[in-house]
């Protein structure tokens, strides 16, 4: 178990028990609700992030595709010799 969470500004502590009051629960279901919703936001963001870069990519890959080849295909023939090495 970790250790528990102590808040030393004082106006946020109020800020609190004034909302948890407000709401009808305890300062820690109040807290718990506000981390979960904030974790929540935060994993959509970062996943709306990875979509758009994923996109992204597949428009510079498409990109690239679209490309004409010119010259020939190089193989490892092409670039290395017998042993393995570069020509």
């Amino acid at each position: 178990m970790s250790a528990p969470v102590q808040i030393r500004r004082a106006e946020t502590v109020e800020r609190l028990r004034r909302l948890a009051a407000l709401e009808g629960k305890t300062i820690t279901e109040l807290v718990d609700e506000m981390a979960r919703e904030r974790d929540r936001r935060f994993e959509t963001q970062r996943t709306a992030d990875i979509d758009r870069r994923r996109r992204a990519v597949g428009e510079i890959v498409a990109h690239f595709n679209s490309l004409p080849i010119v010259g020939p295909l190089l193989t490892d023939d092409d670039l290395y010799d017998e042993h393995g090495l570069p020509k």
